[in-house]
């Protein structure tokens, strides 16, 4: 099976399945730290615009700033379908893309587009300081501050195409964990994580997500973001791609580690 896929920086990332492009989490804005959280932010136009290459569909796995913040430019740009929760709902109404390009999903869900099918499973999201949770009700207006974007339920993706399975795992938890010939996972500090996750998947290829320094601009080189403290010394560190391929393969030989670069396109061979 030929496709090709962009890791667009964060948790983003894009896949030519055949005629169809899906996204997934694009993020291109790069926020200062100090006006993330507080001040207003804005979006850059500039690198949407610089970046984005069409697409046909959207998937979002949960409504923090990280994850949704660009998707409605991104959507008007386009023309693409939004697929979300609630929340993501909700805020894409507010932001004046049209009822007929939003779809709600849930955990369980399968969605079908042609020679490709999506099954939405669930996922499990630490609670981190200066991020929102909860259900958006009432009147929902264009969020302003990042404390705004909440999240009330996150999703990971099991991408099927000609016989084969994309698994994007926005999961910090390895339960519900299925197989999956290419896998896009986090990098954790936990080897037994590993050896969960890849015990169940079994993946011929495996690609980090979310490592890179979400408040670091484009304009310059790709800097990790820090990692989960860790009871030694030093408490604080930035995350370890090298450490991550080694985890990895330590718990599952049978398969290739791949960092792609940063709007680099890449043909897969699966």
């Amino acid at each position: 099976m030929h496709f090709s896929l962009r890791w667009l920086g964060n948790a983003g990332f894009e896949f030519k399945l055949g005629t169809q492009t899906l996204l997934i989490d694009p993020f291109f804005t790069r926020p200062q730290l100090l006006n993330a959280y507080f001040g207003q932010v804005s979006l850059d136009i500039r690198a949407i615009d610089e970046h984005l290459q069409g697409c046909d569909h959207i998937l979002i796995s949960h409504t923090h700033f990280d994850h949704f913040m660009d998707v409605p430019q991104v959507a008007h740009k386009s023309g693409a379908v939004v697929y979300g929760s609630a929340n993501t709902c909700a805020l894409a109404r507010a932001q004046g893309i049209p009822e007929k390009k939003i779809r709600m999903i849930r955990s369980g869900d399968k969605v079908s587009l042609g020679e490709i099918s999506i099954e939405i499973l669930p996922a499990a999201h630490p609670w981190l300081p200066g991020y929102g949770r909860g259900k958006l009700n009432g009147r929902v207006t264009a969020p302003m501050r990042l404390r705004d974007y909440r999240m009330d339920e996150c999703f990971s993706f099991l991408i099927a195409y000609q016989s084969k399975r994309l698994l994007v795992w926005s999961s910090t938890k390895t339960r519900d964990a299925v197989a999956g010939d290419l896998v896009i996972c986090r990098a954790v500090s936990s080897q037994s994580w590993y050896e969960r996750m890849m015990a169940a998947a079994q993946p011929s290829i495996v690609i980090p997500s979310h490592w890179d320094d979400m408040f670091q601009p484009l304009s310059k080189p790709v800097q990790p973001f820090l990692a989960t403290p860790r009871l030694a010394w030093p408490p604080l560190g930035r995350i370890n791609l090298g450490e991550f391929e080694r985890k990895v393969l330590k718990a599952w030989p049978h398969c290739r580690v791949m960092v792609p670069e940063r709007f680099k396109r890449y043909a897969i061979n699966l």
